[in-house]
């Protein structure tokens, strides 16, 4: 009976939906759209010059949502609003002239400073400052690449930087950096798919292209998009883009690159993200929809205190018997 509510509390989640959120410079609002048909649920909340865009991943364990942090580039800080209904949580952090922000696998928030040229570092739960992760020549985008499942470290972080038209990388968890990745003319915002690869928006070649996810090589363009902005894939699958030109969110087959028309309309485009949904399967770590031994074996390597990761399935920083249980208990199919 113990081992039957304390399974039931902790996998207790409230799931969201997906929706798409948007900031819009002329209307100083991040605008909130359905993630289903992109019908316009209005605007989420008001900062002033909102110029980055990031939630916080969800406690799917615990049931709390994930809060939305914008920075803005009038005040110089990063501010919290409530993930769920909008309601602004006050500053979270200063940043001189913020940019594109970003939560680190560890659960830090990575925001560029466009004045410092620098990505800095905040500790994601108080907004303390820990000190400037890496520096980055006119940096424009920010992304990590995915975790492996069964890795042991943290994915390494990539940015645009505008000077040199390139996209460097840099180690996940120390900041050093690791040169060159990939080169872009006018790199603006970037993101991974599923299987690996990165996707960078190109302002002077008005396209997409794709990159190796891990040797860096050109796959060649993979859309055309009218004076891109920011990128970034959706549940679905599909690539979704910003065109600052037409004012419009575009969405292209996340495989093929296919055009699938303008996805919704948003004056003066910049930043977009997808709020997370809750897993409905938290036990499934590696996705393939069953809970197996491979699941066993990810909470035995990763025992002991191991904060933020992915087999810390309760979320309390440590790998034990608790997380087992959790295993066991979804063992099998878990769609």
């Amino acid at each position: 009976m113990f081992r039957a509510v304390l399974i039931s509390t902790v996998l207790t989640s409230s799931l969201l939906a997906g929706d798409l959120f948007v900031t819009s410079s002329s209307s100083h609002q991040v605008q909130q759209f359905d993630d289903v048909d992109g019908g316009a649920a209005g605007a989420f909340c008001t900062v002033a010059n909102p110029v980055g865009l990031a939630f916080r991943p969800l406690q799917t364990r615990g049931g709390l949502s994930g809060d939305l942090f914008v920075g803005s580039g009038s005040s110089h800080n990063v501010q919290r609003f409530d993930g769920e209904t909008g309601e602004a949580l006050g500053v979270f952090c200063s940043v001189s002239n913020p940019g594109d922000l970003l939560f680190g696998p560890g659960g830090d928030l990575f925001a560029l400073s466009l004045t410092e040229h620098q990505v800095l570092r905040y500790d994601g739960q108080t907004g303390e400052p820990l000190g400037a992760f890496c520096f980055v020549a006119n940096p424009s985008g920010l992304a990590f690449r995915p975790l492996q499942t069964r890795g042991g470290g943290l994915g390494d972080l990539f940015a645009c930087t505008a000077s040199s038209h390139q996209v460097h990388r840099f180690d996940g968890e120390t900041g050093e950096s690791l040169g060159t990745f990939c080169s872009v003319a006018n790199p603006r915002g970037l993101d991974f798919n599923p299987a690996g690869d990165l996707f960078v928006a190109s302002g002077s070649n008005h396209q997409v292209l794709r990159f190796d996810g891990t040797t860096g090589e050109a796959l060649g363009p993979f859309c055309n998009v009218a004076n891109p902005g920011d990128v970034t894939f959706g549940p679905d699958g599909h690539l979704y883009v910003t065109s600052q030109s037409s004012h419009q969110v575009q969405v292209f087959d996340g495989q093929t690159g296919e055009a699938m028309g303008a996805f919704c309309t948003v004056s003066n485009p910049g930043w977009l993200v997808f709020r997370e949904e809750a897993l409905p399967c938290p036990a499934d770590m590696n996705g393939d929809g069953v809970v197996n031994v491979t699941e066993v074996l990810q909470i035995l390597d990763t025992w002991g205190g191991c904060s933020g990761c992915s087999a810390d399935l309760n979320g309390d920083g440590s790998v034990d018997v608790v997380d087992l249980l959790i295993v066991l208990d979804a063992w099998g199919v878990c769609a």
